[in-house]
């Protein structure tokens, strides 16, 4: 047998093998759905979610060659749900079970007065697994330029001071009102797939050895100076940085001081063929637009389940519809399929994913948005630690 026929058959299967043992370790962990039902009142800004978000950053340890290809062990995902069901809307957060009660800690440390639950039935159980019944439209988003410059985040708006709520501006009240305005028969679920940035090598699951984003940051920082030098010397002056390249500067060094987490962000509408709106396609395509910078960062559609085929491609619209089914059936395993070469998803930090899942205050006033009637107490003395 020719010596390169192992080599050649390794390659071929390696994916696939790598796959199969990580979908069997995510099967034996189990998933499960956390609902967060907010207070009248939260005083807290959005450093109180990104706090909750740093212990997500979950890396788990694979300590030999076993537990990676064997075992199929790897980072967990988690994912950030925003829920709207015939207009009312909910927060919620998906993890294995093992992670139910950390994360029931750090949100009542956090937010003292909200009420968690576990669903015995998940939300999108409402909807057939292969959306029988109901038309569909989704989205992929990734950022419009490279990872390593942030959105517009919470501390752009000046949240962090946490001001006033009457002064308060709050760019998930953008897409808290588009969720609020859908009626009955339409639901509109928005998942945020989170797993820790790390660097990666063969031990750990890898062919190829990765480092982390920082070295990406870096390169764009020192790319930025010497723009600045090179564009100072031919003035024969000293390095001058524009107002805008000072502010990129300044988000890059905060973004360093961060946790990173590939990311997964997508979108999907759903609602019977009588209860269907069309119109609602714009607002999810623009739910995003409050967190823009068009001088930095924004979120941007890489993806949608209506590409246009031409008619040879795509006779009688099978591949469009094995698309719709296929992404109610990924939203619901919490899972994630890159359609094309671009669609491989995003970095984002704990202050990106703060301004875009983070419990808000009465600065949003949508009476969709599910609040608890009377004011609660604090956590339950016996949550476990």
């Amino acid at each position: 047998m020719p010596i390169w026929l192992p080599l050649i058959t390794f390659f071929l299967f390696y994916e696939t093998w790598v796959n199969f043992v990580r979908y069997q370790f995510n099967r034996k962990a189990g998933r499960t759905t956390l609902e967060i039902t907010l207070p009248q009142e939260i005083y807290k800004s959005p450093v109180a979610m990104e706090l909750v978000i740093n212990q997500l950053f979950q890396t788990a340890g694979i300590d030999n060659h076993v537990q990676a290809y064997w075992d199929g062990k790897h980072p967990p995902v988690f994912s950030l749900e925003l829920v709207s069901s015939h207009g009312q809307v909910r927060f919620c957060i998906n993890c294995q079970p093992k992670f139910r009660n950390m994360i029931e800690s750090q949100l009542y440390a956090q937010y003292p007065g909200i009420m968690i639950r576990e669903l015995d039935i998940d939300y999108t159980a409402e909807i057939p697994e292969n959306g029988d019944g109901y038309e569909s439209y989704a989205f992929h988003y990734k950022l419009k330029k490279a990872d390593a410059y942030p959105i517009r985040t919470y501390f752009d708006y000046g949240l962090q001071a946490n001001p006033k709520e009457e002064e308060k501006i709050d760019p998930l009240s953008v897409t808290l009102e588009t969720l609020s305005s859908l009626g009955r028969g339409e639901h509109m679920w928005l998942q945020i797939l989170i797993k820790a940035n790390k660097g990666y090598d063969f031990k750990s699951g890898s062919l190829k050895k990765t480092e982390d984003w920082k070295k990406d940051v870096k390169k764009e920082m020192e790319a930025i100076i010497e723009g600045a030098k090179a564009r100072s010397g031919e003035a024969g002056g000293p390095p001058q940085l524009t107002e805008g390249e000072k502010d990129n500067l300044k988000a890059l060094e905060r973004s360093l001081s961060k946790y990173a987490f590939n990311t997964y962000v997508r979108a999907i509408y759903l609602a019977k063929e009588e209860n269907f709106d069309g119109t609602k396609i714009g607002s999810m395509a623009a739910i995003f637009r409050a967190t823009d910078d068009v001088a930095r960062n924004s979120l941007g559609i890489i993806w949608d389940t209506n590409t246009p085929w031409p008619w040879w491609q795509d006779r009688g619209g099978r591949k469009t519809a094995r698309w719709k089914r296929e992404e109610i059936e990924d939203y619901k395993r919490r899972s994630y399929t890159e359609r094309h070469r671009g669609d491989t998803g995003m970095i984002l930090t704990t202050d990106d994913l703060a301004t875009l899942f983070h419990l808000p205050g009465s600065v949003v006033l949508s009476p969709n948005v599910q609040r608890i009637g009377s004011t609660r107490g604090g956590a339950p003395s016996n949550l476990p630690i």
